[in-house]
C-alpha cells in the first residue's frame, strides 16, 4: 500500500488537468518550466482512534502543490481558481481513491489553496489535505 501513489493515480484521472494543460504530475518536486502538480506527504500516517477490534481510524496528511507559469494578475487568478477546482474535485466522494487494504472515508481540505511564492517565471500554489481512512487490525 502506497497512499501517495494511489492519490496520484486518482489525480491523473482529473479532467481539469488535461483541460488546463497541466503537463507534469508527480511526487514532491515540480518542474519549474512546466505547468505541474505534485503531492507531498507531510507527516506520515497518524492514528486518530483505535478500536477494540484492533482496527484504527487513520489520517494521512498531504499537500497538493501547483506550479503555474502565469506571471500576470489574470493568469495567476485563473490558476488560483484551477487549484481550487482540482481540490474540490479531489475531495468529492465520487473521486476518492481506491486503496488496497483500507477503507477510504474522505479527503478533507485542511486549508484553502493559496499562492505561496512567485518569481519571474511563474507562481507556486499549495493546499493542505487529510485523507481519512479505516484500517482493520
Amino acid at each position: 500500500m502506497n497512499i501517495t501513489e494511489d492519490i496520484l493515480l486518482k489525480l491523473k484521472s482529473c479532467p481539469l488537468l488535461k483541460k488546463n494543460r497541466v503537463t507534469a504530475l508527480g511526487f514532491a518536486g515540480m518542474d519549474a518550466k512546466k505547468r505541474s502538480m505534485s503531492i507531498l506527504n507531510t507527516k506520515g500516517e497518524l492514528v486518530a482512534d483505535e478500536h477494540i477490534d484492533g482496527g484504527c481510524d487513520m489520517q494521512y496528511p498531504f499537500v497538493l502543490l501547483f506550479r503555474s507559469l502565469a506571471t500576470d494578475t489574470a493568469g495567476k487568478l485563473a490558476d488560483q481558481k484551477l487549484i481550487d477546482d482540482v481540490a474540490d474535485w479531489l475531495t468529492a466522494p465520487e473521486n476518492l481513491p481506491s486503496i488496497e487494504g483500507i477503507y477510504v472515508q474522505e479527503i478533507e481540505r485542511a486549508d484553502p489553496c493559496t499562492l505561496i511564492s512567485e518569481d519571474d517565471a511563474g507562481a507556486d500554489y499549495q493546499g493542505s489535505f487529510t485523507l481519512k481512512y479505516y484500517k482493520e487490525g
